[in-house]
């Protein structure tokens, strides 16, 4: 299972650029945080992501702003190659490589899907897991080729 959900989503992908696009933007420099409200769409060379709000979390450095965590929340879809996951919020570490997604996440590889109440996805350690929460089951569908 870990293969299966050990999906690049986000990891590498966060390393160079991100293009974002929303409704409204506000920036909290103090604070090293960007809000994006409203249709928010980011875009890196190999990864879409579809949300109502996202929040960036950055350390001001030499003429750039490092990445430190991101919050998508309401509506989250993100797709990359042939990996789908969508979740009412998804927060990824960069630090950490990690990728947390909660309320009703569902990943799907091709066909493929795990869904569960919680979802950690460890890049650095290719490995994943998937709780179930108040007596509900983890739920897999796998596809024979």
């Amino acid at each position: 299972m870990a293969l299966f959900l050990a999906m690049p989503l986000w990891n590498s992908s966060m390393a160079k650029e991100i293009n974002i696009n929303a409704d409204k933007m506000e920036v909290f420099e103090d604070e090293g945080l960007a809000v994006f409200t409203g249709k928010v769409f980011a875009q890196t060379k190999d990864l879409k992501l579809w949300a109502e709000k996202l929040y960036v979390y950055y350390v001001k450095g030499e003429g750039k702003r490092d990445i430190q965590r991101v919050i998508a929340i309401g509506s989250v879809k993100m797709e990359r190659d042939k990996w789908r996951a969508v979740a009412g919020k998804a927060t990824y570490f960069k630090g950490e490589e990690k990728l947390i997604l909660e309320e009703n996440p569902k990943v799907w590889h091709e066909n493929n899907l795990v869904e569960g109440d919680l979802i950690m996805v460890y890049f650095n350690e290719d490995r994943s897991e998937v709780f179930s929460r108040s007596g509900g089951r983890v739920r897999v569908k796998i596809y024979e080729k």
